[in-house]
């Protein structure tokens, strides 16, 4: 969802895997790096806390990388 034109979006995705799902969510702007929370995550990633970094590139594509850990069972 656009929030602010020339400035930001609200985002939300589902990462699917084989050994289960990790859903993120919040704002990314459109220049520089955001910072987006992961907020749950399903079977293997039952437990999981981190963020999502996700840089625009400025060419119409988008470098994403987690950083994460997962809870002890």
């Amino acid at each position: 969802i656009r929030t602010r034109v020339g400035h930001s979006l609200q985002c939300q995705w589902t990462l699917t895997m084989d050994n289960g799902s990790i859903q993120v969510a919040g704002r990314e702007f459109d220049e520089g790096k955001s910072d987006i929370a992961i907020v749950g995550g399903t079977r293997a990633y039952s437990g999981i806390s981190g963020y999502m970094e996700s840089v625009n590139n400025s060419d119409g594509t988008f470098t994403q990388t987690l950083y994460y850990h997962e809870s002890a069972r």
